[in-house]
């Protein structure tokens, strides 16, 4: 998998090496979202996270303007759907049949990003799934009731790939704001968080992160979700109500193996203008956006694999290091105290160079 390394001058590396990553957008099926708010067909469609969809009605859940926006900062985006599933009625809700994972090249993609998924997968395509993050893949998950056709279903699709990490998927309940100035970030100069002050969602399906890490697995709560409120529990339909503890999270990140793993408490945060709930103009929407995604693609061992060949550890990419740790550039930052350069990124870089990543 190429790397992000756009932070690296171009007077250094040329730009026909700058890598271009590649996002992968798994939408869930015609017809399988819109949960209590939908009444048609076109409305259970248009609810699904789609990179196609541009509308800036008011009320709209299209992803279009954030897919410019990853397009202008140099990402080439793809989008598979889920098909409906075999024998299901020609209109009203579907589940949709899960993409055979275990077929494809995922290697070709440096995130994939799970949005409206909804179909049950098994478990050779949950296998693969695991082992392109482990091997030096990225992902990102965001869940959200309207994604599916009840209150459990887009937590359940996610909850069947997290449970090899140790994540837990909360069901949609809520309307916060997560700030800086509140003490909301808990790793204030982690690269995400880079010029973001506030982050707004409504309907929120926080993260938990686990009490005990998985093997290989290492969970850091980047934002928390807010003290005070309350969260719903995957566990009915709709799940049984709670207050919101320590291990709940807005915003949760983790390395596992090589790769890296981002969840994001909800997905109206990056709705076109005019969007429900929010929208990716509001706030800081934008650059926590492109934060996140760049932090994503540069996984594969941190930084260890920052310039071509990519795919192999030489001294190209100990040159690139050198020079973004020198330039204080986020992908340098490899290693807590966030925001700091210092002997531990170095150590981290060094640790995943030797370490076979990727």
């Amino acid at each position: 998998m190429k790397r992000l390394i756009s932070a690296i001058p171009v007077a250094v590396l040329a730009a026909d090496v700058l890598a271009q990553p590649r996002v992968l957008f798994i939408r869930g099926a015609d017809r399988s979202g819109g949960f209590f708010e939908a009444d048609t067909d076109f409305e259970r469609t248009e609810h699904l996270g789609d990179i196609t969809n541009q509308s800036t009605a008011n009320g709209n859940h299209g992803w279009y303007e954030l897919a410019e926006l990853l397009r202008d900062d140099g990402f080439v985006l793809e989008q598979i759907s889920e098909s409906v599933e075999a024998g299901a009625p020609g209109s009203g809700s579907t589940q949709g049949e899960h993409i055979g994972l275990e077929t494809m090249d995922l290697s070709a993609y440096d995130v994939i990003v799970m949005g409206s998924n909804n179909a049950v997968y098994d478990a050779a395509a949950i296998d693969a799934f695991e082992a392109y993050i482990l091997g030096g893949g990225a992902a990102l998950f965001i869940s959200d009731a309207g994604f599916g056709s009840g209150w459990p279903d887009a937590a359940n699709s996610d909850q069947q790939f997290l449970d090899r990490f140790g994540w837990t998927m909360q069901q949609d309940f809520g309307f916060y704001t997560v700030e800086r100035a509140e003490g909301d970030f808990l790793v204030p100069n982690h690269p995400i968080l880079d010029g973001v002050d506030t982050i707004e969602g409504e309907g929120e399906s926080p993260l938990v992160r686990p009490s005990k890490d998985v093997a290989g697995v290492s969970t850091t709560i980047v934002v928390r979700a807010k003290p005070g409120d309350r969260t719903r529990n995957n566990n009915g339909n709709p799940g049984t109500f709670r207050d919101i503890t320590p291990d709940d999270a807005a915003t949760l990140i983790a390395t596992a193996g090589c790769g890296r793993l981002a969840g994001h408490f909800d997905r109206t945060t990056f709705f076109n203008q005019s969007g429900a709930g929010t929208n990716i103009n509001k706030y800081d929407h934008r650059a926590y956006a492109l934060n996140l995604f760049r932090w994503l693609a540069a996984a594969g061992g941190g930084a260890a694999d920052l310039a071509e060949p990519y795919g192999a550890l030489d001294y190209t990419d100990v040159l690139a290091f050198v020079l973004a740790f020198a330039g204080e550039e986020s992908v340098a930052d490899l290693a807590p105290p966030y925001g700091v350069w210092d002997f531990s990124d170095v150590f981290a870089f060094l640790e995943a160079f030797g370490g076979g990543c990727p």
